[in-house]
């Protein structure tokens, strides 16, 4: 009988619970020492927040470990305190620099806030046991892959101890870092979450229930946070920096690598607050070059340009917002401005983005149906307006304007709509709908002779309508997730500031997978599923049909095993209609330690030469493997190896054959301060580069770089260059300081 009351009270309070409300006393600043250390005082006006479900693996349980959150504030900054239960020796924790994705290797505590209580977007500040800071926006998507925005900033202060009985976190934030309504008396939703590894399993706990039949997550942060009195202080910050960059150049082995005259830069940007909804971002001149290298993708059998991620600050705030499926926007499509200006503003109910840029490289890329054309162009004033209006909690539309006009003629104009709906807690649908008005530059910048439905693709002046539509149709429920996911992209549409690299398609895609998530030992979650894609042109012409096949187990060590079938049952490319190319795709990731982590992936079947003028089916090979090794707390060793291969079907030889060999190798002194090496041998291009790097980086906009780029770039194996002969060398600095 004991035991069934206990039962009933405990589902009473985790699953009946719905919405607590926290309403702590405000606290003097100078009574919070953030050191890392929860010491008495400090936090007796704090409300105390339980972490008391665990949500996954098991469904909703009294958690098995103890963490307590506590929170308070003063007129400018909130605290926020955390007291893990734990034995030390269990804690997985390192120093790490800010948003490094080897952070979610470590034990982590996140803290979720939605100051608008809309469920628009989550603001997620984690930190690990030593203080180790990773902030994103957890954004209502309907994909896993698009829900995290991890270029998302805040510029908050964070301490970790490791304690006798487990961890204590401190964190400091300033409320001007946060975007919230008007007004002094605040009314937000907070959630507290709690990840760490038990026995090889990874564990996670709330101080809120998950319900799995709930496809919204961030739809699930309620908990109310009461904050009355709260100062807002309009925000104004000056970014300049002072950049010079050496250069020299090796014309043969027998020759002296020289310098020549150094190249000094300038520029400032600037961030004001117009109110506390609305901020104007403006840089001047700025300095845009890559610190952290893109890792080189394997693209020599891709007809299609590679999309590579956003790392400039200026572009990625509020880049949420600008993010769609359709690629309409994609900011590295400005690649040099002059001067560059944007407006975000984040309303009750509606949010806009103006964003205005002058460019003076501008990549111009013509999608077309089986292969991508790209050119570099010159010149160009490229806008972008983008407005959201949230309709209800769950439900709501936008507009988008864009625009491209190039020196000496030609431009790219486009507009579309956009909206997403929850049905229920259970279905979803959302829609984006794409009109271009396009008049190409007459320029050389691209050269073929190619066309597309009586169009030619060189840059001669044509004028160009196109329209675009994505659909999509989702259900999520605790064990089954379905998509119906439609695509029609007409011949001429072209988006000249996004990433659009095919057209004449009309595609239709539908997947339904099964997932169990489960409390057993050794077996944590398994799954399966397909996905079918069926493909036409615009001509009515049957292109494609495929049917994949997919499974997974995930066990100890949060190790993880995939398998797919990738049956290419059609495939029309170029013209040439090919049918029965299967290919099998293993992958294996794991993390079973706290020094070590892992991942392979190995795809073996039949795939087309693309890059030739006839294309031929080919036997495919390639493989990949990563390692994450951390020598000691501030130690990381991250070694990868690509390898691809595509051999005739007689063996006589290969279509192409080659691999990527990189090492990274980073030093965290602390928070802010590290020392990394990253080298790199690409076989396809007979290419070996080594990146030094120092780096300070005490806040997300003061940094300090100084490194340099030693390529070498011939022949390798005919040893015209030894491999650290290098002929080509590169040394920057750069200083960029916040005042204000």
């Amino acid at each position: 009988m004991r035991i069934t009351i206990f039962i009933c009270l405990f589902l009473y309070s985790v699953l009946g619970r719905s919405q607590d409300t926290f309403t702590p006393k405000k606290s003097e600043v100078s009574k919070i020492n953030i050191d890392g250390v929860l010491s008495d005082g400090e936090w007796e006006n704090a409300v105390r927040i339980p972490l008391d479900v665990e949500f996954s693996p098991a469904n909703n349980i009294a958690a098995r470990k103890e963490t307590i959150a506590y929170i308070t504030y003063s007129g400018r900054y909130l605290f926020v305190g955390i007291y893990a239960k734990d034995n030390p020796e269990n804690i997985r924790a390192s120093i790490r620099p800010r948003d490094d994705n080897n952070f979610w290797n470590d034990d982590v505590i996140l803290l979720r806030l939605d100051p608008y209580a809309d469920a628009r977007n989550n603001l997620g500040l984690a930190v690990n046991a030593l203080g180790s800071q990773f902030d994103i926006k957890q954004v209502n998507a309907l994909s896993d892959e698009d829900r995290y925005d991890s270029s998302f900033n805040v510029n908050f202060e964070s301490k970790g101890t490791i304690v006798a009985d487990g961890y204590q976190v401190e964190m400091k934030i300033p409320f001007s870092e946060i975007p919230f309504p008007n007004g002094k008396n605040q009314t937000w939703h907070v959630n507290f979450y709690r990840r760490y590894i038990e026995n090889g399993n990874e564990i996670e706990v709330s101080s809120q229930p998950r319900d799995r039949d709930n496809s919204c997550v961030v739809c699930q942060t309620t908990d109310r946070l009461v904050l009355n009195d709260v100062e807002i202080d309009k925000r104004l910050e000056f970014l300049p920096y002072l950049s010079s960059n050496l250069s020299a150049e090796r014309g043969t082995p027998e020759t002296k690598i020289t310098y020549g005259e150094p190249k000094v830069g300038v520029g400032l940007g600037v961030n004001l607050d117009l109110n506390k909804n609305t901020s104007l971002e403006v840089t001047i001149n700025p300095d845009f070059s890559q610190v952290e290298a893109d890792v080189t993708q394997i693209d020599v059998n891709s007809p299609f340009s590679l999309l590579y991620p956003e790392r400039r600050p200026f572009f990625n705030r509020g880049s949420d917002l600008v993010n769609f499926s359709g690629g309409a926007f994609y900011s590295r499509s400005i690649a040099e401005p002059t001067v560059a200006a944007k407006i975000i503003s984040q309303g009750k109910k509606s949010r806009f983005f103006v964003l205005s840029a002058l460019d003076n490289v501008s990549p111009y890329l013509v999608g077309g149906e089986d292969r991508s054309f790209i050119g570099s162009g010159g010149r160009s004033l490229a806008n972008l307006f983008r407005y959201q209006n949230l309709i209800s909690n769950t439900s709501r539309f936008g507009a988008v304007v864009t625009s491209r006009f190039y020196d000496g003629g030609g431009y790219g104009n486009l507009i579309g709509m956009d909206g997403l709906f929850l049905l229920n807690k259970k279905w979803r649908l959302s829609f984006e709908v794409f009109k271009n008005f396009n008049k190409e530059p007459v320029q050389d910048w691209i050269d073929t002779e190619e066309s597309i439905q009586e169009k030619s693709i060189a840059l001669d002046g044509d004028k160009l309508n196109g329209n675009a539509l994505y659909f999509q149709l989702y259900r999520n429920t605790e064990h089954w997730q379905s998509v119906f996911f439609y695509r029609d992209i007409s011949p001429q549409y072209r988006a000249d500031i996004g990433f659009v690299v095919r057209n004449n398609r009309r595609w239709g895609t539908v997947v339904h997978r099964y997932v169990n998530i489960i409390n057993k030992p050794g077996l944590q979650a398994f799954g399966f599923g397909t996905k079918i894609d069926l493909v036409y042109t615009h001509q009515d012409l049957f292109k494609n049909f495929s049917v994949d096949l997919a499974a997974f187990i995930k066990t100890y060590g949060q190790t993880e095993l995939n398998y797919t079938l990738d049956f290419d049952a059609v495939k029309t490319f170029l013209g040439v209609r090919f049918r029965n190319l299967p290919t099998h795709q293993f992958s294996l990731s794991g993390a079973p330690s706290e020094s070590f982590n892992f991942r392979m992936s190995a795809n073996t079947g039949k795939d087309l030469s693309m890059n030739e003028i006839i294309p031929e089916v080919g036997l495919l090979r390639s493989s990949y493997l990563t390692l994450g090794i951390q020598i000691n707390d501030k130690l990381n060793v991250n070694p990868s190896y690509r390898y691809s291969r595509l051999e005739r079907t007689n063996g006589s030889s290969d279509y192409f054959k080659g691999s990527i060999i990189r090492l990274n190798v980073r030093y965290q002194f602390n928070q802010a301060f590290n020392v990394r090496i990253i080298a790199e041998k690409n076989s396809f291009t007979n290419q070996f580069y080594i990146q030094p790097l120092i780096q300070w980086n005490p806040n997300p906009s003061t940094i300090f770089y100084f490194g340099g780029n030693q390529t070498t770039i011939e022949d390798l194996e005919d040893a015209h260059f030894q491999i650290l002969q290098f002929n080509r060398s590169q040394l920057f600095v750069k200083f960029q300081y916040l005042i204000g």
